[in-house]
C-alpha cells in the first residue's frame, strides 16, 4: 500500500478502527520515543506534548491499529538542555525496539538531536519546531533549499511563513507603520524576528531597534527604556513565554501602553500568567498551525485530553504531537502491510522512515502529509489576541499570500 487514503485515515482518526485489516492479538511491542522539556520553565509545552502522543499510543492500541504490534512510549525529558536532548537522541537511538521519535519542542534543541537520530536512521517527528533551516539547511537564503537529513520531518508551519505573515497583516490591515524587534539567542527566536523583520521592512515599515535578550533573563529595565526612546509602535518578540511575559510585565509596569506580538511560543497559558492581566491584553500571536477550536477532526481528541484529567492544557502543539505519533504509527503500518503482515528483521528503521515519506492522512489538525524536505504540504497559520485576559482566536485557518 504507497498511500493511505484520506477517506480511511478520517475513519482511523474518528472511529478508531485499524486500517490495516482485523488480525490477532498484539505480539510484537514497538516504542515510540519522545523528546519535550517535561520541567523547567517550557514544562507547559512539553507535558501538553507528551501527554497528547499517550492519546495517541492509547488509542492506537485500543483499536489495535496494527494487527500484530503493540506500541509504546518512552518519554525524555530535556528540561529544555540541548545537552540533555541530546543525550536523549543517543539513549533513544541505542534501543532497538524505538522505530521514530516525536519531538523535541525546541528547534534549537532539534539542531542537537537531528544528527544522531540521523546518524541511527532513526525517523523523528516534530510538532513544534518551526526554524526553517531544520528542513531547508542552513544556507536556504543564500544557496537555496537542501533537506540535511531525511530522517526529519515536522507537522506545524515554519517561521518562513509565520513571521512573514504577522508582519504583513499589521502593516496592511493594523496600519503599524513601525516596531521595535527583539528576540532572545536562540535559533529559533533568532529565525522568527528575522523573518517578520524582513518582511516589515520590504512592506514598507521600519525597525526601530532591534536588540536580543538571554533564555533566562528577568530584568529588563534597559531594554525597557530603549523601547520607551525608540516610540515604537508594537513591540514584536521572537522568543519563548517566559521572557516574553516577563518583558511585557515591565513593559507595562514601566508606563510603555504598547501591545506586544509574538510567535508560537507566546501563545501560552503561561505568557498570561507572567505579562499579567494588564500588560498582557491585547497581545498577538501567531500558531505554527491550525486553531482546532471548532475543527471537527479535533473533537474526539479535544474529548479524550479533557477526560484524561490532565493539568495543563492541550495547547497549541498538543494536536500536532498527537498527528505527529499518528504518522509516525501509520508508516509503521505500511511497513508491516508491505511484508506479508510481520516487521521485517532486516533495514526496519529506514522502512519505517520510507514509509513515513509517502504517508497521509486526516488526522486532529488537517490533512497531514510530507513534501520532499519532510515539511507538511498543510502550511497553516492561526492568529490569536488576548481579549479580557484570554487568547481568543482571530483568524483559525490563514495563509500567507507570499508563499
Amino acid at each position: 500500500m504507497r498511500r493511505l487514503s484520506v477517506l480511511t485515515a478520517v475513519s482511523v482518526l474518528l472511529t478508531g478502527c485499524s486500517v490495516f485489516g482485523d488480525g490477532p492479538q498484539p505480539l510484537k511491542t514497538v516504542t515510540i520515543g519522545l523528546d519535550a522539556p517535561l520541567s523547567g520553565d517550557l514544562a507547559e509545552a512539553g507535558l501538553s506534548i507528551k501527554n497528547s502522543v499517550e492519546l495517541a499510543v492509547a488509542k492506537a492500541n485500543e483499536k489495535h491499529l496494527v494487527p500484530g504490534v503493540r506500541f509504546e512510549l518512552d518519554p525524555r525529558d530535556d528540561a529544555g538542555d540541548p545537552a540533555r536532548a541530546k543525550a536523549n537522541a543517543t539513549a533513544l537511538a541505542a534501543n532497538p525496539a524505538v522505530l521514530g521519535v516525536v519531538g523535541p519542542y525546541s528547534s534549537s534543541v532539534a539542531l542537537e538531536m537531528n544528527p544522531a537520530l540521523a546518524e541511527a536512521g532513526l525517523a523523528q517527528v516534530s510538532p513544534s519546531n518551526t526554524l526553517p533551516a531544520l528542513t531547508w539547511g542552513p544556507d536556504y537564503r543564500g544557496k537555496g533549499k537542501n533537506r540535511p537529513y531525511g530522517t526529519y520531518f515536522r507537522t506545524v508551519t515554519t517561521d518562513a511563513i509565520q513571521g512573514p505573515y504577522l508582519a504583513d497583516l499589521l502593516r496592511r490591515s493594523m496600519q503599524v507603520t513601525n516596531t521595535a524587534v527583539i528576540s532572545d539567542t536562540k535559533a529559533y527566536g533568532k529565525s522568527l524576528a528575522d523573518e517578520f523583520a524582513g518582511q516589515f521592512e520590504y512592506t514598507g515599515g521600519t525597525v526601530l531597534l532591534r536588540r536580543t535578550v538571554e533564555p533566562g533573563a528577568t530584568d529588563f529595565t534597559a531594554l525597557v527604556e530603549q523601547v520607551r526612546s525608540s516610540k515604537a509602535q508594537l513591540v514584536y518578540y521572537g522568543g519563548e513565554s517566559p521572557e516574553a511575559g516577563r518583558l511585557a510585565a515591565q513593559l507595562a509596569a514601566a508606563g510603555v501602553r504598547i501591545p506586544m506580538a509574538g510567535g508560537d511560543a507566546m501563545h501560552s497559558e503561561e505568557y498570561l500568567h507572567l505579562a499579567g492581566a494588564t500588560a498582557a491584553e491585547g497581545t498577538l500571536a501567531t500558531s505554527a498551525g491550525i486553531a482546532i477550536d471548532n475543527l471537527a477532526s479535533a473533537y474526539a481528541y479535544v474529548d479524550a485530553y479533557t477526560a484524561a484529567g490532565y493539568t495543563v492544557p492541550h495547547g497549541p502543539f498538543g494536536p500536532y504531537a498527537y498527528d505527529s505519533a499518528w504518522a509516525l504509527m501509520l508508516a509503521v503500518g505500511s511497513v508491516v502491510t508491505k511484508n506479508d503482515g510481520v516487521l521485517p528483521d532486516q533495514d526496519l528503521r529506514k522502512a519505517v522512515t520510507s514509509a513515513l515519506q509517502e504517508v497521509t492522512f486526516f488526522g486532529v489538525t488537517g490533512e497531514v502529509s510530507f513534501d520532499k524536505f519532510g515539511d507538511n504540504y498543510n502550511q497553516s497559520i492561526s492568529l490569536y489576541k488576548v481579549e479580557n485576559g484570554k487568547w481568543t482566536t482571530l483568524v483559525s485557518s490563514g495563509r500567507w499570500a507570499g508563499h
